[in-house]
């Protein structure tokens, strides 16, 4: 399916709320998720696995690249190098790097993505893997970036589409005869 990054944000933002992030953290997960769509990787369809991994889970500390991700961004990029037993995901870790100012490489086990503020340089598998990697973030990029974000629209598999949107439709609220009778949608009588 093609989708532009803003459809893909907005998605990956509802699915990562509906299965259970708070909006703060599920906005961040939107980011990351279109940022790495930006550069040609498989954003959404780590943001899923992700999803499907973690899903009603709560202890999350050290294992969401979400949750990690957003920290390291808050701290500025202090308190590099980092390193992490069983992150999930660990490509969602990229988007938080992209610092301006700040260079750093993620590795995990046959990977190594080298981050600056204008891109990255992907070295080895960059798929996701499907167990939890341990990682390690330095200070510091090996190379300049050789994927750099577009603009333009992307080509997101259909079942990784409505698997995101499974995970959003949580979010909404289910209708209501009070809700029509209210003005939400056509009412009780739908003419058109």
């Amino acid at each position: 399916m093609i989708v532009s990054l803003n459809e893909v944000e907005v998605m990956a933002t509802k699915a990562a709320n509906g299965a259970g992030r708070p909006w703060g953290l599920a906005q961040e997960a939107g980011m990351a998720a279109a940022r790495l769509e930006a550069m040609g990787l498989p954003g959404a369809r780590c943001l899923l696995r992700l999803l499907q991994t973690t899903d009603g889970e709560t202890k999350l500390a050290g294992r969401c690249p979400i949750l990690e991700g957003a920290h390291i961004s808050d701290l500025g990029g202090e308190g590099l190098p980092a390193s992490f037993d069983a992150m999930l995901q660990p490509l969602l870790l990229a988007p938080f790097l992209m610092q301006p100012g700040g260079d750093a490489t993620l590795s995990w086990q046959g990977c190594a993505v080298d981050v600056t503020s204008g891109g990255v340089t992907v070295r080895g598998n960059s798929e996701c893997p499907a167990t939890p990697a341990e990682v390690r973030i330095e200070a510091g990029a090996g190379s300049s970036p050789s994927l750099r974000p577009g603009t333009g629209a992307v080509d997101i598999g259909d079942e990784i589409w409505e698997a995101l949107g499974r995970f959003a439709h949580r979010t909404y609220v289910p209708a209501t005869e009070a809700s029509r009778l209210k003005g939400a949608g056509a009412g009780l009588t739908d003419n058109d």
